[in-house]
């Protein structure tokens, strides 16, 4: 159970934190290393370090991302014909909405204007695209930086009191 959370803990910190610094510490570690050895060897040595013995650990961890039987992702939070989206990135990141629009626009070639509404909270957001080029959008935005943080796109959950 602790092992479980520990591993939700460091899914949320890689979604939502900004690691530029723990990239520096990263580099230097791996220059101590053979070439040979990549950072997904340094990745599996610090899992083992926080986890330990994971033998028994269940790893069906709710997915971050549902999808629907047909293999299609769900998008819960949709009104008026537009998909609600998270971006792991915000004021403290010093985005703007234009940046945002810029980067929906140059990776996807929709139009700015077809993007909704924009909330831009401290280390998160959320923005409005209409339903049918949401996935696109996920997946295009995948492996993408802006303002030098790499970000990740998601579905927005619903909000609890939107029932």
């Amino acid at each position: 159970m602790i092992q479980e959370k520990k591993l939700e803990q460091i899914l949320d910190i890689a979604l939502s934190e900004d690691l530029s610094d723990y990239d520096k510490v990263l580099k230097a570690l791996k220059k101590k290393l053979p070439f040979f050895v990549g950072t997904s060897r340094v990745a599996l040595a610090l899992l083992k370090d926080t986890l330990g013995d994971v033998s028994k650990l269940d790893l069906t961890l709710k997915d971050r991302v549902k999808k629907s039987p047909t293999g299609k992702i769900y998008f819960e939070d949709i009104k008026n014909g537009k998909a609600r989206l998270f971006i792991n990135i915000g004021k403290n990141h010093r985005l703007s909405p234009g940046d945002l629009i810029r980067e929906i626009v140059k990776k996807t070639g929709i139009e700015g204007k077809q993007i909704g509404k924009i909330d831009i909270y401290s280390t998160y957001s959320f923005f409005e695209v209409p339903e049918q080029f949401a996935e696109m959008v996920l997946v295009s935005l995948d492996k993408t930086r802006i303002r030098g943080v790499p970000i990740v796109v998601e579905p927005a959950k619903k909000k609890k009191n939107d029932k």
